[in-house]
């Protein structure tokens, strides 16, 4: 897959404060950020400016989506690929403002961009082709497990753990080898996918939130755009809903939901690292970014400071209980903001018959040059005979070395007349007529493209 057209593009930012819930209200916790249009300030004095700030709610979600990210999912069949992901605190709102989970599946940002992506393509033009392909997987204790694939089925468990990340060495980037992928034709298919997956997904129940997703969840949907015999263009969009950040104290973790929350820190705290070094100007250039620190990573490599117009949803809770946890979010949300991917269309890569006509264009170029030589050749040789007089039938001897002021046209050395018989001369142009058809024969007629043979060049009877 090759690219062009590259520019920068920064992450999107947007927080969504979430109201009090009712766990929040029983504590008696009151509200402790203040929200603008596009800030969020602590009662500890701190201050964020992000692209936007939501309430959580539906009708402020959809807003937010109409604004800040509908175009990045438009893009994605034109070649842009994209990310839209949430992060924040256990019971923060991710999984409601992604709808990815619960209750709430087919809701939130996932049913909007499948609304947009086939509202879209129903408004293409009549010679456009569009083939839409997802797949859903989880990162769980930093294994990746296929969501696609019958749990219940032993056969069916095994392949589903054996999904590993390769590198792509052609297009660039990485896949997943062994995951499943299903072809989807509507938006009642993609909900079919979207909930299949979630029912298999790792979820338990909390002192934080009582359907706590104890995964990272990546939803993917790859858009292949063709227009007539043009070359299509190749594009991935990411919908991740990531585990909540939690602190096993707080949280009262024990036994299976401690190991869990472990898995879970290391893998946010292995990208809060990728975001700290995209962000430090110090290294930005020339610094390593430590994507393989963990399988998360290694996957949101486009996403953050790579090919990808991305969004990410900072996900907090108002509630002066949850302070410490929010204003690690709201600090982490704000390095984001700094980050700055290159984006460029994806194109397919080229095709076999592109390949065929390069490779016969090479030949033909080649072969154009060679006769090109084969006539400076004989014109030479032409010239030295013209030059002969029949009276004497003496010619100068023949000198191969060529003549130090001037460039000689051709790498072949042009004859100077001597005091030489006829009969050596002739036996020089012989042997520049072999010289010739030697170099002709560097390719073979079945590899040239031209049509004329070789043998029906006429070489004036030597």
């Amino acid at each position: 897959m090759s690219t062009r057209s590259a520019t920068g593009d920064c992450v999107k930012v947007i927080a969504v404060v979430r109201p009090l819930i009712a766990r929040e209200l029983a504590l008696g916790s009151s509200e402790a950020l203040v929200i603008a249009e596009d800030s969020v300030a602590t009662k500890s004095g701190h201050q964020f400016t992000y692209d936007g700030v939501s309430r959580g709610s539906e009708d402020e979600l959809a807003v937010t989506y109409d604004v800040h990210v509908k175009e990045i999912v438009g893009g994605v069949l034109q070649g842009y690929n994209g990310s839209v992901m949430a992060y924040g605190q256990t019971g923060s709102g991710k999984t409601h403002t992604m709808g990815m989970g619960g209750d709430n599946a087919g809701a939130g940002m996932a049913r909007r961009v499948f609304d947009t992506i086939f509202a879209s393509i129903a408004d293409c033009e009549a010679m456009t082709t569009v083939k839409v392909c997802t797949s859903f997987i989880e990162i769980y204790k930093d294994e990746i497990r296929d969501l696609l694939l019958d749990s219940e089925d032993p056969e069916a468990t095994a392949m589903a753990t054996a999904v590993t990340i390769r590198e792509n060495p052609k297009e660039g980037g990485v896949y997943l080898n062994g995951a499943r992928i299903v072809q989807v034709n509507d938006v009642q298919d993609c909900l079919s996918v979207l909930e299949e997956g979630i029912l298999r997904r790792a979820t338990a129940e909390s002192t934080m939130n009582v359907r706590s997703s104890r995964s990272h969840a990546i939803l993917t949907i790859n858009v292949e755009t063709k227009v007539g015999d043009a070359k299509a263009t190749l594009a991935k969009l990411h919908l991740v809903d990531l585990a909540g950040s939690e602190r096993v104290t707080l949280n009262e973790s024990r036994g299976q939901r401690f190991k869990e929350g472990v898995q879970i820190n290391m893998g946010l705290l292995a990208l809060s690292n990728c975001i700290s070094a995209l962000t430090d100007a110090n290294r930005r250039e020339w610094g390593h970014v430590p994507y393989r620190d963990s399988k998360l990573t290694r996957l949101l490599q486009d996403s953050l400071g790579g090919n990808s117009r991305t969004v990410m949803f900072a996900c907090v809770s108002p509630a002066d209980t949850n302070a410490d946890e929010t204003l690690n979010t709201l600090k982490y949300a704000n390095r984001a903001r700094s980050i700055r991917n290159r984006v460029a269309v994806n194109f397919e890569k080229s095709t076999e018959a592109e390949l065929k006509l390069k490779r016969q264009l090479d030949a033909a170029t080649e072969r154009i040059a060679q006769l090109e030589m084969l006539v400076n050749v004989l014109h030479e040789e032409n010239k030295a005979l013209k030059q002969a007089t029949p009276e004497s039938h003496a010619f100068s001897q023949v000198n191969m070395t060529p003549d130090v002021g001037s460039t000689p046209r051709t790498p072949m050395h042009t004859p100077v007349l001597g005091n030489t018989p006829m009969s050596e001369l002739l036996e020089s142009c012989r042997k520049a007529r072999q010289r010739a058809v030697i170099l002709l024969s560097t390719n073979s007629p079945a590899k040239s493209p031209l049509t004329t043979p070789r043998g029906s060049i006429d070489l004036g009877g030597w």
